[in-house]
């Protein structure tokens, strides 16, 4: 490592590098086009946003990543969230352990600012060695053929460009999408307006949509101009559209596709959304998802701050008043969450000493249970270190009067969750 200095952008002179050495490692995509827009116009990108490793010798910059702020909402509480985004390393740089070194001082941000989650949208297999786990659905595949859909566009649905002066319908949007979600992403007027100006610059643009019928009911949709697939992309669409209006942006996307040359239309949304089901009805084939990557920095910092969260399910349920410990056991080290009248008062590392409530999962498991992607019961059909203690060491007696399972279900219940791109 004595080869490389590692140290933070200088907004001043390193754009135009950033921007030359990531259109290099990922050539033909114009990746540093990209994060030189992020440098520069990006809301909340600083210079300690990014981490470089440069060769001695020359100079150069021979390895780099960001930190991409996001704020996610899980359901009523906001939670502080840093993207491990537009990893690269010069090919003749590769091999050398940058990457780790790189986030190991990435790492030391994040715990300085306080995030609560570190997510990566990265390629497969290679991010679990830094201790990121499939955790949150990501990238559909929902197939449309243009024959499933109807050439006939109800007339009473007018389609425009989205523009500035759309932007706070649009964050009410998002909020009516948080609203049908466990897990989104927080958008405010700042990434609209980046969205729909520089954004528009790079090769992460989209077309926006407006579309309004007869009575002045709107919403919106977003039509990624480059991604996975040769089919036409719709990555974003209103949460409360009605079959009408589903049925003509179907059609105006039909269209679309045919006059680009597009063999289907390819809608990147979760399963359970309403254009999705409507398509799916129509004949749409369901392909394969993928997942976001999840770091938790400090488990006990982030069930602390999602105890609102936590109270409002118990208070919902069979455990409404509840007193009482639950320990997650994560097998290397213990958490005793402490109850008192329905309200958690305290987290503390447990001991030996028995408790009410024991439930063990491993450490790499507890993002996917603990953001809803799984229940405790999905995750144990092909993971075994998951479950109740009592049900490995007590007796069936003993597991009658158990709360472990049932409190657990409804602390961490599976749930519908989907985050729209910020940029």
């Amino acid at each position: 490592m004595n080869r490389y200095t590692f140290k933070g952008a200088d907004l001043r002179k390193d754009g135009p590098r950033l921007r030359r050495f990531f259109n290099q490692v990922f050539d033909p995509e114009k990746v540093g086009d990209f994060a030189e827009s992020l440098t520069l116009y990006f809301p909340r990108m600083e210079g300690r946003s990014w981490f470089l490793a440069e060769e001695d010798s020359s100079g150069e910059i021979a390895a780099g990543c960001a930190l991409i702020p996001w704020k996610w909402r899980m359901e009523h509480v906001v939670l502080d969230v840093a993207e491990l985004g537009i990893v690269g390393t010069g090919e003749a740089h590769r091999k050398q352990g940058l990457m780790r070194c790189l986030h190991a001082e990435f790492m030391e941000t994040v715990r300085e600012k306080g995030f609560h989650l570190v997510v990566i949208q990265g390629i497969p297999g290679f991010y679990d060695k830094l201790g990121f786990r499939y955790a949150l659905p990501l990238c559909a595949h929902i197939d449309l053929p243009l024959h499933a859909v109807t050439k006939e566009e109800p007339g009473n649905v007018t389609f425009r460009p989205a523009g500035i002066g759309d932007i706070p319908f649009l964050v009410e949007e998002d909020e009516a999408f948080a609203r049908a979600n466990v897990v989104s992403a927080v958008r405010g007027v700042e990434h609209w307006t980046y969205l729909l100006t520089d954004g528009q610059k790079t090769e992460y643009s989209s077309e926006f949509l407006i579309f309004e019928d007869a009575e002045g009911r709107k919403g919106y949709a977003r039509l990624p101009r480059f991604g996975f697939g040769s089919g036409l992309i719709v990555s974003e669409v209103s949460e409360g559209i009605s079959w009408e209006m589903g049925a003509a942006l179907l059609g105006y996307c039909r269209r679309l596709a045919e006059d680009r040359g597009k063999p289907y239309i390819r809608l990147d949304l979760h399963p359970d959304a309403p254009l999705s089901r409507l398509a799916l009805a129509s004949g749409a084939v369901l392909g394969d998802m993928y997942a976001w990557q999840v770091l938790v920095p400090d488990h006990r910092t982030l069930l602390l701050h999602l105890a609102p969260v936590l109270e409002k399910r118990l208070e919902r349920g069979l455990f409404s008043g509840y007193s009482g410990v639950l320990r997650l056991d994560f097998f290397d080290e213990s958490l005793d969450l402490i109850w008192c009248g329905g309200r958690l008062t305290e987290i503390r590392p447990g001991d030996a000493k028995s408790c009410a409530a024991h439930f063990c999962v491993h450490r790499e498991l507890f993002p996917s249970l603990c953001l809803g992607h799984r229940s405790w019961r999905e995750l144990q059909q092909t993971r075994p270190d998951v479950f109740p203690a009592l049900s490995h060491t007590g007796s069936r007696v003993e597991r009658v009067s158990d709360p472990t399972e049932l409190l657990v279900g409804e602390l961490f219940p599976p749930r519908r969750s989907w985050i729209y791109e910020q940029y």
